[in-house]
């Protein structure tokens, strides 16, 4: 990920994509409340992601805390999943001011819809004291409620019909993206998001500025393996929270491998990180709780552990011959039995999901080597 293109640009709200690697970077000056700034590779400093540290409902007004303004525009970029923005618009909670907060404005600011504020809320100032925060954010929301309810239920509509979602059925055999634009242009209210939107396209100067020195054929070898770093790419901005939505909703449905769902367990939005099939999100809680991936995988361990002898007896044998070689840490003869054990159960396993061996074959084999 690099720099966005210095000279071309102001501060405000700008988003970038990698599809690759499917992530998404944004850029946008906000007040750091509640907020950690977390860095995604050690030795990159400007690679960052934001997380909710505590829920602001359960935080108490302190007239002498700063709150430190953090404009993240050239100097400051922060790391998302692909469509993450649209993701966390949709599955906001805008019935309050805490909970717009908790779950989507604590991450990107209130930018893109300060055009519908009725005075300029940022300051010029790095630092804002805690309760004039708090009582400018109220006072955006208030404005601007019912219209982030009534845009987020727009997104939803049309998100519901082109993956065929909450029972939506209409036209399912149909092209995702031939749904995306037939009910852009048929909507009379959706098709205006796609207005406002423009596009910074990336040139040469970053990346000259510094691989000029390399040599061709790194340059060369660098480009074969796609490394990120030497490609171009095209920026968004926005003053509009629709606008950007819009934009992203667009990119995604154009892509026949990302595939918007809602979760099994809690009925959110979300992206498949790694199988299209894949049917509980891995969303975070304000509450900081397990993921809805982490409990789903739990539940059906436990249930295959309940409807599977084979995994059953394993998982006994297993926690048995552990605490075995736990507690004679010493004997080599112990831990070299322990280690074959496993390695000859897991290839026994492993050759019935390929039909190589039954299941019962390989319960004897257990019994048998217990």
């Amino acid at each position: 990920m690099r720099e966005l293109p210095r000279g071309t640009i102001e501060e405000g709200f700008y988003l970038w994509f990698n599809f690759e690697e499917k992530e998404e970077y944004y850029a946008t000056p906000l007040y750091l409340y509640n907020v950690n700034r977390k860095r995604i590779d050690k030795n990159i400093e400007t690679r960052l992601c934001l997380e909710l540290e505590k829920d602001i409902s359960k935080t108490k007004l302190n007239k002498k805390k700063e709150i430190a303004r953090q404009p993240a525009t050239i100097y400051i970029h922060y790391v998302e999943n692909l469509g993450s923005i649209l993701i966390n618009f949709l599955n906001a909670d805008f019935t309050t001011y805490e909970t717009a907060y908790n779950t989507f404005f604590y991450a990107y600011g209130y930018e893109l819809i300060k055009e519908y504020v009725p005075y300029q809320y940022t300051k010029n100032s790095e630092f804002i004291d805690d309760i004039e925060f708090r009582k400018i954010i109220k006072d955006i929301y208030d404005t601007s409620s019912d219209r982030l309810i009534e845009w987020q239920e727009n997104f939803k509509k049309c998100v519901d019909f082109v993956y065929n979602l909450n029972g939506n059925e209409d036209l399912k055999e149909e092209n995702k993206l031939s749904k995306f634009i037939a009910y852009t242009i048929k909507d009379s209210d959706f098709y205006t998001y796609s207005q406002g939107i423009e596009v910074i396209t990336d040139n040469y100067i970053n990346i000259h500025n510094k691989h000029h020195y390399d040599t061709l054929e790194k340059l060369i070898k660098e480009i074969d393996n796609k490394n990120q770093e030497l490609e171009l790419h095209n920026v968004y901005t926005s003053n509009n929270l629709t606008s950007i939505c819009f934009m992203v909703l667009d990119q995604i449905v154009r892509h026949e491998n990302l595939q918007i769902k809602t979760c099994l367990n809690c009925g959110r939005y979300f992206i498949p990180t790694y199988r299209q099939n894949e049917i509980y999100c891995d969303l975070a809680n304000v509450d900081k709780s397990h993921t809805c991936k982490e409990k789903g995988a739990g539940e059906q361990y436990r249930k295959n552990l309940e409807n599977n002898k084979v995994q059953a007896l394993y998982r006994r044998i297993y926690q048995q011959k552990f605490m075995t070689a736990y507690r004679n840490k010493e004997s080599k003869a112990i831990q070299k039995e322990f280690d074959q054990w496993k390695k000859e159960a897991k290839d026994k396993i492993s050759k019935i999901k390929k039909g190589k061996l039954t299941e019962d074959e390989v319960y004897k084999w257990l019994v048998e080597n217990k």
